[in-house]
């Protein structure tokens, strides 16, 4: 049976002058990304051809579908909006570069699309277990990792140098005076990635203080990665325990959560950022210009860290119209940079 666009419409909800307008790209019609998005997936998966064919063939023949896969779900999102950013850049890149992108599902601990023939790449945001990795590939071998690297003989990857972010938060505190300089965040992430992990930031945080001879166990807050009511208990139970002199001057915490979580603590302690305490987040998201103050932080780049990760999966994928561009994997890692606010001050000794 001959697909039309009455057949679309039902099966879409929009206008058969919709679907037409948007799949012949007029630059005069205005719709949302989910409704092109919507409109494109479901003529691809039917296959569409319209009127004589010619048009609309070439059209979604020069389409290129690229899955996304999320670690964590919505609600997870909410709590913590690095990854929620990191999605919505590679969307936002996709959409200028003109490819269609589908957003995989889960059932249970695997990924599914409505039809792994429709998709030609996979960008896959976080960390993923084996099992996981295994379901992406089954819907497409051509899979950009974004912001971990499972696989560097197998996959593209785009990470986050967090030696350098580190050693770019610590010489800028030390450069302050600070030489009491703390940690909050986990030491592993089994709990994302079902396998014993060490945190990244945290081993080369204790890395760098040991070599600077300025390491002491007692300036590291355990605490999970999204929890700010467990990060802000924990502080405040510590530092209340003890001496003036020999809490933390300054603190470098994993992730913005875990920041306001500590402004929250030390304020409750009576103790003034960044005058009493300087702070330094990861992330760098709009969350660390509105909180007060203003969070001083390493920035990952976001933006070009997904339109990285874009660029990696574009030029593997093979369609009628596109022939991969190479055929072995990269590993990219962005240099992050110093964002300088108002949670951090020159250290005055009491």
């Amino acid at each position: 049976m001959a697909i039309t666009l009455k057949i679309l419409s039902e099966k879409t909800g929009f206008s058969s002058t919709t679907i037409s307008r948007v799949l012949n790209n007029d630059p005069s019609m205005t719709v949302s990304e989910d409704t092109r998005r919507i409109i494109f997936d479901t003529a691809h998966r039917l296959g569409y051809a319209g009127g004589s064919g010619r048009r609309s063939q070439r059209i979604l023949a020069d389409t290129m579908f690229i899955g996304i896969a999320e670690m964590l779900s919505p609600a997870e999102q909410m709590a913590d909006p690095y990854f929620l950013y990191l999605k919505n850049f590679v969307e936002q890149t996709c959409y200028e570069r003109k490819l269609q992108t589908v957003t995989l599902r889960t059932v249970g601990e695997d990924y599914c699309a409505l039809s792994a023939s429709d998709i030609d790449g996979i960008i896959a945001i976080g960390y993923f277990t084996d099992k996981q990795i295994n379901s992406l590939r089954a819907i497409s071998g051509n899979i950009t990792f974004l912001d971990s690297s499972p696989n560097e003989l197998l996959y593209d990857s785009v990470v986050l140098n967090f030696e350098l972010g580190i050693k770019q938060a610590l010489d800028y505190l030390r450069s302050l005076g600070h030489t009491r300089i703390g940690y909050i965040g986990p030491k592993r992430l089994s709990d994302e990635t079902q396998r014993i992990v060490l945190e990244p930031r945290r081993r080369y945080y204790e890395h760098y203080m040991r070599e600077a001879g300025l390491f002491e166990q007692n300036l590291i807050f355990e605490t999970p990665m999204r929890n700010q009511v467990a990060v802000e208990h924990e502080l405040q139970l510590r530092l209340s325990a003890m001496d003036s002199d020999k809490r933390p001057s300054a603190l470098v915490t994993v992730n913005e959560e875990t920041a306001i979580g500590a402004i929250r603590a030390l304020r409750q302690l009576q103790l003034k950022i960044p005058e009493d305490v300087s702070i330094v987040s990861f992330n760098d998201t709009v969350m660390s210009s509105v909180v007060e103050p203003a969070l001083t932080s390493i920035s990952p780049h976001l933006d070009y860290m997904a339109a990285t990760a874009v660029q990696l999966v574009h030029q593997r994928a093979s369609t009628p119209a596109h022939q991969p561009e190479r055929h072995f994997p990269q590993k990219i890692v962005i240099p992050p940079a110093l964002v300088v606010r108002n949670s951090t001050a020159p250290y005055i000794e009491a």
